[in-house]
């Protein structure tokens, strides 16, 4: 018998895992990445990056929030301290040292200035994607004490919930705000993520009380999800307009009250955009499901599987993405026709999702492949 799952989880993870390794396979148009030899710049690849980019690694901190409370919140499976933080150390730490030991070697080591020192360091701050894994181990054990604290609050007064958990929703905003630097193993990027995590919980939480207190309530209309993704482009639009002096394509400059901008408000409107994004991804499922599936459906074995091998797609798409881009002939071979140059991304897609998703399943076949990424 499958355990049950949340169907609006099930749907959005794999979804954004998909635009993930779609935006690093633009990465090479956007900026974000040395441009390979073949490949010239790309405006209409640029745009489709930098609207994608908008929400994409923000939205797993959310789901892992949201599927964290309701492990807690409904289900009661809270576990103390110590194990919890073993189960997740296992969980997002040891692959990030695994994998990440394997990316260095096969992609950074470098015998005329090898350190076993830096090397250390550059795997436990996780190497390229992996960076991820310790930043959501920190989110994780600080959320630990954050439902303690509602858990604690709910048993003296009910009543009081609600303002506090908003409170600590607003507090989480103001620090994801500030730019920490200096701490190893995800600590520098952790305040800022740990706001979406805890985002994806409160939401959860809300959700769950909504349930119990009116049990026939809609899902809600096509009216929220449209206003989220129309306010959506309009902050992204302002924040790479701002961030840019001059956008490809675009027949204007920056207009002159958006020249100059402080950091602080270049933050507002990264917050802004990002949070609507992943809000109107969130309420687009949240809608279509209440509108197609019936009350405690359940996703079919496609869906399952395709949640499943996130995880693996995830820590292994990089692998094959560094590979093609900058150790293999194609960017090259591509860029010698102008049909190649537009076609090439997609097939680099392609084979990144064909290979990275064959490799996870073939991983999952194994027991050691079931404790990294099982």
């Amino acid at each position: 018998m499958n355990k049950p799952l949340l169907y609006e989880i099930s749907v959005i993870r794999p979804l954004v895992i998909f635009l993930l390794v779609v935006y690093h396979a633009l990465c090479v148009f956007t900026g974000g990445w040395v441009a390979p030899a073949g490949v010239e710049a790309n405006g209409v690849y640029w745009w489709m990056g930098h609207l994608i980019s908008g929400f994409r690694i923000e939205t797993i901190a959310f789901v892992g929030g949201y599927v964290f409370c309701y492990q807690c919140v409904e289900t009661g499976r809270r576990q103390p301290l110590w194990a919890f933080v073993w189960k997740k150390f296992k969980r997002l730490v040891v692959p990030c040292f695994v994998f990440g030991a394997a990316f260095y070697a096969l992609f950074c080591y470098r015998p005329e200035r090898f350190s076993w020192y830096v090397a250390f360091w550059r795997v436990a701050n996780g190497v390229e994607h992996l960076w991820f894994l310790p930043m959501l181990f920190w989110c994780f054990v600080a959320c630990w004490l954050f439902d303690r604290l509602l858990d604690r609050v709910a048993r003296r007064r009910v009543e009081w919930v609600a303002w506090v958990g908003r409170l600590l929703l607003l507090l989480l905003a103001g620090v994801s705000l500030l730019r920490v630097t200096g701490l190893r193993m995800g600590l520098s990027r952790a305040p800022y993520f740990l706001f979406y995590f805890y985002l994806g919980y409160w939401l959860r939480y809300e959700l769950s009380v909504l349930r119990r207190v009116r049990p026939g309530a809609k899902r809600g209309y096509w009216r929220l999800p449209a206003v989220l993704w129309g306010v959506y482009l309009l902050l992204l639009l302002l924040h790479l307009q701002a961030s840019h002096l001059r956008l490809p394509g675009c027949p204007f400059d920056c207009p002159h009250w958006l020249r100059g901008c402080s950091r602080l408000a270049l933050r507002l409107m990264s917050l802004g955009h990002t949070a609507c994004g992943l809000l109107a991804l969130f309420a687009t499922v949240w809608h279509w499901l209440g509108s197609h599936r019936a009350p405690g459906a359940q996703p079919g074995r496609w869906l399952r599987e395709c949640s499943r091998l996130c995880y693996g797609v995830y820590v292994l798409h990089m692998f094959v993405l560094k590979w093609l881009y900058y150790y293999s002939p194609v960017p090259v071979w591509c860029g010698g026709a102008a049909v190649g140059a537009w076609l090439m991304p997609w097939g680099v897609l392609a084979l990144t999702l064909a290979l990275s998703t064959a490799g996870t399943w073939l991983l999952l076949q194994t027991r050691t492949g079931r404790f990294l990424i099982g």
